[in-house]
């Protein structure tokens, strides 16, 4: 009755004054009783968000940690491939004349600047020292004796060789801010002890992580504190003592320190046994939220208000024709005749219609037109690429049999032949995206033929790690990278040339990485690749190198310019080319 009563109210009323009498008392009434809860709501909205962005510059921070450990892994890790620095560090120097031994000096100390000091300002020393004892010093602190640095070294010894290439950590300085690293230099080859090395370096570096402030420039830091394993303490920005911190184990805890309430959050370092803990003050983080709620409540107010006068002057203008067009509009999905609105008044609605009709079609013209010669386009450059890496391929396998003919060497005539036949039924009939494990075979039946080539002088490092060999990735991207390195780099070294095909996996991307020890890339084609290589086709030096731009422009046309080769010479000799791709789970 009352439900009767009150609907043959609404339909005596206008529509301006349907609109005034229901919806205006209605929000009235809703925001009076949501008010209470909008405070709350928004304040742990804010609060979530901001806590967010403060755990994830947090959680920046340790990761920097650990990348800058691995950086130093990766850096002393370049005394073990270098080939002329182990040959200089193998000689025993007592064999040496006085004039000799000072040159062998100066040159281990610039290998030494070189490698590392050049690339790390926080490293403070390296020392080296030899099967022979033989021992090589950089310092940059003048106080400390060269005496000092290798009655360091020498008792680490036993423990060295027990790690067998692992780094050890140690911690006798620490009360300089300094902590130091250790590890064997071997042999890559015959996997043999030729020395020991110790580097210190500062923890300076983590003063110069920024943290995040609040808007008022409040001490809101991401503080940091590291320690090792045994709940030592290496690294405190913290006001918590080592027992404090030492309570929170692989987990978070809120303490209070000064008035204040700090998140922390520990976590175990990927690079070594660090324990690193993330502390966030929430207290002066959370401060201005009240703040931001009161004008948050004000704007509230003034948008009601602004509602109230729009819906009394909209409403003199509504209609069913108006209420049609807006459904159709809202159900559109896609521009096709489905989308095409119908009105059958004469009025503006109607002009409306038929403009908005026309737009319609237009834009589904445009899409199939362009959406076609797009994909017959990108279909047809991705082939023409693909057919110019297959006949360079086959070119230079053709002769290396061409040679090993001439040689007189049948068996291998007949391997090289069978490999070359697997390659090119993978190359002719195999999938365009195939999986990293069948690349990587079809790289070794490669890579037999050129050490046939090349034998004795030819040492090829695969180490690719099992977890990326299900991923999938083009065919034919890795195997003209390794062959540039075999033609252009090591071919024309007199001792053996080394190639290592690297990856690793991140978060977003598959990384490779071919390296070799040859004559590196001209200035000029490392110019050419960090402008637009495609705009110098027709110079000598870019088509000496078209199989690298060929896959640099197939992974961008299949992938997007994100993706692709980079290309840098190495400070000791050779060269590296990194090849950034998508993680691919499907073909």
């Amino acid at each position: 009755m009352a439900y009767k009563t009150f609907n043959r109210f609404l339909k005596s009323l206008s529509i301006k004054k349907k609109l005034t009498y229901t919806l205006i008392p209605v929000i009235l009434v809703t925001y009076l009783l949501s008010v209470g809860s909008v405070y709350m709501v928004s304040f742990h909205e804010t609060k979530s968000i901001v806590n967010q962005q403060a755990q994830t510059l947090a959680n920046q921070r340790t990761q920097l940690v650990d990348s800058y450990l691995d950086q130093l892994r990766t850096e002393t890790e370049i005394f073990m491939f270098d080939t002329a620095f182990q040959k200089r560090f193998r000689t025993n120097r007592s064999t040496l004349s006085l004039s000799q031994q000072e040159e062998l000096n100066k040159e281990i100390t610039q290998y030494m600047y070189s490698m590392i000091i050049s690339y790390n300002v926080y490293v403070e020393s390296i020392t080296l020292i030899n099967n022979h004892l033989d021992s090589y010093n950089w310092h940059m602190d003048g106080r400390n004796s060269y005496s000092a640095y290798i009655s360091r070294l020498l008792p680490l010894s036993d423990t060295l060789t027990e790690l067998d290439g692992g780094i050890l950590y140690t911690y006798d300085k620490l009360d300089q801010g300094v902590v130091t690293i250790a590890r064997l230099i071997k042999d890559p080859i015959y996997d043999r002890k030729i020395g020991i090395l110790m580097l210190d370096f500062n923890l300076g570096f983590l003063n110069k992580m920024t943290g995040v402030r609040t808007k008022d420039q409040s001490a809101a830091d991401a503080l940091l504190a590291i320690a090792d394993q045994n709940g030592d303490i290496i690294y405190n920005d913290s006001p918590f003592s080592k027992d404090e911190l030492f309570s929170v184990q692989n987990g978070s805890a809120r303490l209070s320190a000064d008035g204040m309430q700090y998140q922390i959050d520990s976590s175990k370092s990927d690079a070594n046994d660090w324990i690193l803990y993330s502390i966030i003050n929430e207290t002066a983080l959370y401060r201005n939220i009240n703040r931001n709620l009161v004008w948050q409540v004000t704007l509230i107010l003034i948008s009601m208000l602004l509602i109230f006068a729009v819906i009394l002057l909209v409403s003199r203008t509504l209609s069913g024709q108006f209420r049609h067009f807006i459904e159709t509009v809202s159900h559109t999905t896609a521009p096709d005749e489905h989308a095409l609105i119908t009105v059958d008044s004469e009025d503006e609605f109607r002009d409306l219609a038929q403009v908005y009709n026309d737009m319609i079609l237009r834009i589904n013209h445009l899409i199939e037109t362009v959406y076609t010669k797009e994909l017959l386009l990108k279909n047809a450059e991705l082939k023409a690429f693909q057919a110019q890496i297959n006949p360079h391929f086959l070119y230079n396998t053709l002769d290396c049999i061409n040679g090993l003919v001439d040689l007189d060497r049948p068996n291998d005539i007949k391997k090289t032949i069978t490999a070359l036949a697997s390659i090119m039924r993978m190359s002719i009939k195999g999938k365009e995206i195939m999986t990293v494990r069948e690349n990587i075979r079809y790289i070794n039946e490669y890579m037999f033929i050129e050490q046939l080539r090349y034998p004795d002088n030819l040492i090829f490092l695969n180490e690719i790690p099992e977890e990326m060999m299900e991923f999938y990735i083009p065919k034919l991207i890795l195997q003209p990278i390794l062959e540039n390195s075999v033609i252009h780099g090591t071919s024309s070294l007199l001792g053996k040339g080394m190639i290592a095909l690297l990856g690793k996996e991140e978060p977003d991307a598959l990384i490779f990485t071919v390296s070799d020890n040859g004559v590196g890339f001209p200035e000029a084609i490392l110019q050419l690749f960090r402008e637009s290589p495609e705009n110098h086709l027709d110079d000598t030096q870019t088509q000496s190198r078209l199989g690298l731009l060929n896959i640099q422009k197939r992974i961008h046309l299949m992938y997007g310019t994100e993706y692709g080769l980079t290309l840098q010479n190495l400070p000791a000799g050779g060269s590296r080319v990194t090849i950034r791709l998508p993680k691919i789970t499907t073909p």
